[in-house]
């Protein structure tokens, strides 16, 4: 997960949003598989043992990156959208304010 992060910022500006977003998707998913796990009844079956709780977490995780993949809950084209959008904003008015003639913050003389 963590050079998957780390990659991010060379990424395009659109693929950085997906992968993001898709992240963001995956670690909601994989939450919510932790928490309908706690729903089911423990039996003798398989014991609870610190070894299956670290195979829960990565059957979880696997199982929410192969979900989050497909988008089913819509989470990454909405997020994607939505910074797509902010994006955009933040270029038109620094756009508007090069055009006044008004410094932004990383034209100012030092």
């Amino acid at each position: 997960m963590d050079g998957l992060l780390a990659a991010l910022p060379a990424a395009h500006p659109d693929q950085a949003r997906v992968g993001a977003a898709r992240e963001l998707e995956a670690l909601f998913l994989a939450q919510l598989l932790a928490a309908m796990r706690k729903t089911v009844p423990e039996s003798d079956f398989l014991p609870r043992s610190p070894s299956r709780t670290v195979y829960d977490g990565m059957f979880d995780r696997a199982v929410a990156d192969a979900m989050a993949e497909r988008d089913p809950l819509g989470l990454v084209q909405t997020i994607g959208d939505g910074l797509k959008v902010r994006d955009d904003r933040a270029e038109r008015a620094v756009g508007n304010r090069q055009a006044a003639g008004v410094p932004s913050s990383g034209d100012e003389d030092r």
